[in-house]
């Protein structure tokens, strides 16, 4: 992925500054010219996003601007995010008659482009194996199914919030990029029939985003996990209408699997997870927030089968007690983000008996809106996880001062601390955690009635308040 480039400072037109600036351009733009295309691409390539560069240089002379074209003519990856809100069709045109060997084009967020775009793209462009319209609200299934017939050798397709995509344009994506490895359809509008079809005709998918595609029922999941064995990372967030009978299924049929997120999915129960657990020895990331009908037991089996495990969401897992927290601290030795927001059933039983011997990698907990939660359970996680960057404690309405100073002491890399609606909270924890954590960006405050201005005053600038 390219990076973006840094904007020049702009000064006045007409003052010195500006005339030496220019005079030191000029200077540069007729060394570069002697260059070879190849040389000139890979410097742009170095700086930042190449496009960009040589585009914006393109005025400094004449002799530039030939060098630049012949580099723009060999340029393989192209990024317009940077110009997203004003880039039109004409511009991707040019791009892609500027640039014939495109193999990467990214024109997420380009809300000003319409189909007419697409078809240039899927005509110019045939050598294309990334291509990204990622909140592309505009196109229309006539565009990706001209992108289908003409880019022959996508291997990435991002339609990630194109919400006017229907089956049309996915069963065309099934027939006509059989080589695709990763493919985002979330928000777009299609069913079963379409993504059964995409398990038929794209075996080699590793990567599959159905984020929101509230239309897609068991079935069409079943067909995934059948169809594509090698997936490694699967999102099925806020599919509403997924039940324990499409997670078995991956589970068996997907046992590459490191990512699954099923946010949302309610309707799943702890048979799907137990399944999981059995199926995907390989999970790294697993994500059940709002499973509500989740319990300790589902957790536990994860916890004793799933050691890679790094990331963990159990957030408004309403059933979840200390019993799983237990399980996922001494089981998950390899755990750096764990999210136990509005889990009420936890209280400090469950640190102060997991912390210190499990948990050491940890780097990011949330604890938010856990109301049995007290200085005691944080001062075990302080004391315990000393490589926590990220502590959210917001709306723990049993957290004092007391347990604000033992992170300010022991957690020296936090980042990122949430005391927010924490009303025990004084100046003496604000001042704690001003003067001793010393790389600290951001510190949540609001709804701490009992913190006075003067103590915000005496905040680094370097930290970001927000009260």
């Amino acid at each position: 992925m390219t990076r973006a480039v840094p904007q020049p400072v702009r000064n006045d037109p007409g003052t010195d500054v500006e005339t030496d600036h220019q005079d030191s351009l000029l200077d540069a733009s007729l060394i570069l010219v002697e260059f070879p295309s190849e040389l000139l691409l890979h410097l742009a390539e170095e700086f930042g996003n190449p496009l960009a560069l040589l585009v914006s240089k393109a005025h400094l002379s004449k002799a530039f601007r030939t060098a630049a074209r012949a580099a723009l003519a060999i340029l393989t990856h192209a990024n317009l995010y940077e110009w997203a809100r004003t880039v039109d069709d004409a511009a991707v045109a040019a791009v892609v008659s500027t640039c014939p060997k495109l193999s990467s084009l990214s024109l997420a967020l380009c809300g000003n482009i319409t189909d007419a775009a697409v078809l240039a793209v899927a005509s110019g462009c045939p050598q294309l194996t990334t291509l990204n319209l990622g909140g592309f609200r505009n196109i229309t299934d006539t565009a990706v199914v001209a992108v289908a017939s003409g880019c022959k050798q996508l291997t990435m397709l991002n339609l990630n919030s194109c919400q006017n995509i229907t089956d049309a344009a996915v069963l065309a994506v099934a027939s006509g990029c059989p080589q695709l490895t990763t493919l985002n359809l979330g928000g777009c509008n299609f069913t079963d029939s379409a993504l059964a079809a995409v398990a038929s005709g794209c075996p080699q998918l590793t990567t599959l985003n159905l984020f929101g595609c509230r239309n897609l029922t068991d079935a069409a999941v079943v067909a995934v996990a059948s169809g594509c064995p090698q997936l490694s990372l699967l999102c099925l967030a806020y599919c509403f209408t997924i039940t324990n009978t499409a997670v078995a299924a991956v589970a068996s049929g997907c046992k590459l699997l490191t990512t699954l997120n099923l946010w949302g999915c309610f309707k799943i129960t702890d048979a799907a997870l137990v399944a999981v657990a059995s199926g995907c020895k390989q999970l790294t990331s697993l994500g059940l927030t709002y499973c509500s009908n989740i319990t300790d037991d589902a957790v536990v089996q994860v916890a004793s089968q799933c050691k890679q495990l790094t990331s963990l969401s159990l957030a408004y897992c309403s059933k979840i007690t200390d019993a799983a927290v237990v399980a996922v601290a001494l089981g998950c030795k390899q755990l750096t983000t764990l999210d136990l927001f509005s889990c009420r059933r936890i209280t400090d039983a469950a640190f102060m008996e997991a912390a210190d011997p499990g948990c050491k990698q940890l780097t990011t907990l949330n604890l938010g809106n856990c109301s049995q939660i007290s200085d005691a359970a944080v001062v075990a996680v302080a004391s315990g996880c000393k490589q926590l960057k990220s502590l959210d404690l917001r709306c723990c309405s049993k957290i004092t001062d007391a347990a604000a100073v033992v992170v300010a002491a022991k957690c020296k890399q936090l980042t990122s601390l949430n005391l927010g609606c924490c009303g025990e909270i004084t100046d003496a924890a604000v001042a704690a955690v001003a003067s001793k954590c010393k790389v600290l960006s951001t510190l949540y405050l609001y709804g701490c009635s009992n913190i006075t201005d003067a103590a915000k005053a005496n905040i680094p600038e370097t930290i970001r308040v927000k009260c």
